[in-house]
C-alpha cells in the first residue's frame, strides 16, 4: 500500500490541516507497518505554473516533443508519476478566500493532463479518468462554516472542486472531513477541532 500525502498551507506549526492529517495518517498506519509514505508540500515548495512551451508540449505526442519541451514539463511528469504510485490520497487543504490554495491550484494544472491522468475520446465526447488512486481524503479547515446546508455553503468552492476534479482524473472514492469555524472564539474553534479529530479516528480504522 502507498501513500501519498499534499499538504497546501503556506503554514507550518500552526496549520490545523498539517495537524490533523498527521494525527489521521499516523492512525492508519500503525497497524500497517508495510505502507510506503511520501509527502509533497505544495504550501510550502509549489511547483511552476504551467507556461506557454509547457502548453504546447502538453498538447503534443512525446516524440514531436523538443529538448525544451521536455524539461518544461519534466517537473509535472515527476508529479503524475507520483501520484499515480499512490494507492491513497490525504490532502491538508485549508479553505483560502472560499476556495483552494493557489499552490495547490498549480498542482493539479500540473497533474490533470489529457492522455497521462485524463483521456477524451473526440467522436462519443466522453471523458475518462486514468488516475489509479483508490481512495483520497480531504481535510479542509476554515474560517467560518461553509459546510453543505449551512447559510455560507454557495461559497464553498474548496471542497466541491476537489470532489470534482479528482473524480474527473478517476478518483471518485472521495471523503472530505471539515474543519469549520476556525475564526470563532477559542471554545468554538476547539470543539470543531475535536470533532474533526473524532471523525478521523473512526475513519482510520477501515479507510
Amino acid at each position: 500500500m502507498n501513500l501519498l500525502e499534499i499538504q497546501a498551507s503556506v503554514r507550518e506549526a500552526n496549520s490545523i490541516s498539517r495537524q490533523l492529517s498527521g494525527a489521521f495518517i499516523q492512525a492508519w498506519r500503525s497497524p500497517q507497518p508495510g505502507v510506503a509514505y511520501q509527502l509533497r508540500d505544495v504550501g510550502l515548495r509549489p511547483p511552476a505554473h504551467p507556461t506557454e512551451l509547457w502548453t504546447t508540449a502538453n498538447y503534443l505526442s512525446p516524440e514531436a516533443r523538443s529538448p525544451e519541451m521536455v524539461q518544461a514539463l519534466a517537473e509535472s511528469e515527476g508529479l503524475i508519476e507520483e501520484l499515480c504510485w499512490a494507492d491513497r490520497l490525504v490532502l491538508g487543504v485549508p479553505m483560502y478566500n472560499f476556495s483552494v490554495p493557489s499552490t495547490l491550484k498549480a498542482y493539479l494544472d500540473n497533474v490533470i493532463r489529457i492522455n497521462r491522468t485524463f483521456s477524451f475520446d473526440r467522436e462519443t465526447q466522453h471523458f475518462r479518468g486514468l488516475a489509479p488512486v483508490g481512495k483520497a481524503l480531504v481535510i479542509t479547515p476554515s474560517a467560518g462554516n461553509f459546510v453543505v446546508g449551512t447559510p455560507l455553503d454557495g461559497l464553498n468552492f474548496c471542497d466541491t472542486y476537489l470532489r470534482s476534479v479528482l473524480g474527473f482524473i478517476g478518483i471518485e472514492d472521495v471523503t472530505v472531513v471539515t474543519v469549520p469555524d476556525q475564526f470563532m472564539e477559542e471554545t468554538v474553534r476547539q470543539q470543531a477541532r475535536q470533532t474533526a479529530c473524532e471523525q478521523l479516528q473512526q475513519l482510520a480504522m477501515d479507510w
